[in-house]
């Protein structure tokens, strides 16, 4: 959960003009020549597990929280169910706080996303940017009460950026991080707990991240009843 310091330009823009058609069809990979008369087109996708580890309460030791996430060039989503331990976290607004055991919980869900832009990262990795906005639930409890909730939502726009290094996720050098941008006025818990601008990331030790050309199949016509596959 490291904030970064710039914020993307005219997100606002991106969110409303979209990029008609290239969703469904991917994008041109930006920094790479076309070897063909045709330029070659990409889409992403993937799904895992970022491991972030924090500090335990008297700082001796840390605690895992295994952030999961999913996306395609649709919908994505990042989720922390529970965490296994007491940790300690600086706040935005609230100071150094103390999270019991059992006690987090934080869920971000898309409800708008454009692909933006696919590019060559260089040494064999591609790198695409998506841009969007979500509705956030954050819960942390305290032993001195609780902020926040599991189903009440604030909105908030996004940014992704996903790295395909190759197969084997993490270890090929795959990585998902995904920006969020609280407004405090609209997202008033998420503001106050993670700031303006927070990171999600982490290590990446389950799941994969794909920037290839899309696979297409033709739709078929819908089975009729009793046309499905022969029992055995």
């Amino acid at each position: 959960m490291r904030a970064r310091g710039t914020r993307p330009a005219s997100r606002r823009r991106v969110l409303t003009q979209g990029l008609a058609g290239g969703l469904g069809l991917g994008l041109g990979l930006v920094g790479a020549r076309a070897t063909g008369a045709q330029e070659a087109l990409f889409t992403v996708s993937g799904g895992g597990v970022n491991l972030k580890q924090m500090a335990s309460p008297d700082g001796s030791t840390e605690v895992p929280l295994r952030e999961s996430f999913a996306f395609d060039a649709h919908y994505a989503q990042c989720i922390i169910e529970d965490n296994p331990a007491d940790f300690a976290m600086d706040t935005f607004a609230m100071g150094r706080v103390v999270v019991e055991a059992h006690n987090f919980f934080m869920a971000m869900y898309a409800t708008e996303m454009s692909l933006v832009r696919i590019r060559d990262g260089g040494n064999g990795t591609r790198v695409a940017l998506l841009t969007g906005a979500l509705s956030c639930s954050t819960e942390a409890g305290t032993a001195s009460g609780t902020v926040g909730s599991r189903t009440a939502t604030e909105p908030a726009f996004y940014e992704i950026e996903a790295v395909d290094g190759g197969h084997g996720g993490g270890s090929a050098g795959d990585r998902f991080a995904f920006t969020v941008f609280f407004d405090p006025e609209q997202a008033p818990v998420n503001h106050a707990i993670f700031g303006p601008n927070p990171t999600f990331t982490g290590e990446m030790v389950a799941g994969e991240v794909t920037i290839a050309a899309p696979a297409v199949l033709p739709l078929l016509p819908a089975e009729r009843p009793g046309e499905g596959t022969p029992a055995a």
